[in-house]
């Protein structure tokens, strides 16, 4: 990435008064230690430091929520559990503070309602200073103690996939904001090594699948992620050696805020990517489904050696079936394609009974005083 000019306190980005810096990298890869680096003495900038860890303490750190997050990992992030949820309410108090610093308005909870997450965020805000309690301790209002700008907000997080950085880009376009993300790159073995020092650790096997998961920023790809900076924190990070190059990316960022955009294509296609990512995930759910009963209808009636052909056939099916379901459905406007599901796994259905009638036969040919039926 070309390094852009470095802009000191006296000579401030005028562009944009805020910027929203992403985190991102594995637990453990070291995105605190920067963060809390980067609202010291490295940053030209006042810096406001949203720690999702803090905020989302509960379901970081319990044991019934570090599964539910495993299974949240592997459903690809797109679920509605309470984990899900607390995400999407952070995301909306971040956008009241967005609000407040851009207004010089008191910062007031979302709809005017406090929840949990309301809660935790403001605590988290009053830790670092930077609001103090309104003259009615019950309207839920907050006085700002941020008095110069530009104003930047770390957002301290795995953000292990593309969606979850999209969501905060589009705040920032909602309200021409500056964008940048840091991607702290670590060894997986490192990052367990140093998530099993912390107090409040994550389990070991849901670092293993985030890393397995893991989307890296990837600028050449989405225009949105250009204003990206790729760290090695293996050995730590130094900030008299890089501290130059995050300030210049950061500058840049607010320099160049990102702007409303003039068409809804760019979302069209974002949303046809989500609808056929689901569309494929249902239709694997029942053909999996439907692989499992069939394995139990001739298992214990064909020999062990026809069983596992009869796996590689039903997967080599299975394989064609959800190609085919992606073809259909890539490119379509439709938020629900009901209809290519139901025909993928009619067609799939066809196509099992059709390889088991064929064992079944041979069995039947072996054996002809053996009558054996399919259900």
């Amino acid at each position: 990435m070309r390094t852009p000019a470095i802009i000191t306190m006296e000579e401030p980005a005028q562009n944009s008064p805020i910027g929203l810096c992403v985190l991102c990298g594995l637990p453990g890869a070291g995105k605190s230690t920067l963060a809390r680096q980067l609202g010291g003495r490295h940053s030209p900038f006042p810096v406001v430091i949203l720690s999702y860890d803090d905020v989302m303490a509960d379901v970081a750190f319990k044991e019934e929520s570090a599964h539910e997050y495993r299974d949240v990992l592997c459903q690809g992030g797109r679920d509605t559990s309470p984990w899900k949820q607390q995400r999407q309410d952070l995301l909306q108090c971040l956008e009241c503070l967005v609000i407040s610093l851009i207004t010089s308005s008191p910062l007031k909870p979302p709809d005017g309602k406090k929840n949990e997450s309301w809660d935790r965020f403001v605590q988290c805000l009053e830790n670092q200073g930077f609001i103090c309690a309104g003259g009615d301790s019950g309207s839920g209002c907050f006085s700002m103690n941020i008095k110069s700008s530009p104003v930047y907000v770390i957002l301290d997080d795995n953000f292990y996939y593309q969606s979850m950085r999209y969501e905060v880009f589009q705040l920032t376009r909602k309200y021409s904001l500056g964008f940048c993300q840091l991607y702290l790159h670590c060894p997986v073995d490192c990052c367990l090594l140093r998530n099993n020092k912390r107090e409040n650790r994550v389990m070991d096997r849901t670092i293993t699948l985030m890393d397995s998961k893991l989307e890296k920023p990837n600028p050449e790809k989405n225009m949105w992620e250009k204003y990206s900076l790729f760290l090695d924190s293996s050995n730590g990070i130094s900030m008299d050696e890089i501290g130059t190059s995050i300030t210049s990316l950061m500058s840049q960022a607010l320099e160049n805020p990102v702007m409303p955009m003039e068409d809804d294509s760019e979302e069209k296609e974002r949303d046809r990517d989500i609808c056929a990512a689901n569309a494929i995930h249902q239709a694997d759910q029942n053909l999996r489904r439907l692989i499992s009963e069939a394995m139990q209808t001739v298992r214990g009636l064909v020999s062990a050696k026809d069983i596992k052909q009869i796996a590689q056939d039903l997967q080599q099916v299975k394989s064609k079936a959800l190609d085919q379901l992606r073809q259909s459905v890539t490119g379509k406007t439709v938020q629900d394609p009901v209809t290519d599901i139901i025909s993928s796994v009619q067609s799939f259905r066809k196509e099992v009974d059709c390889i088991l009638q064929q064992y079944m036969h041979k069995v039947q040919a072996d054996s002809p005083t053996t009558p054996a039926t399919v259900s």
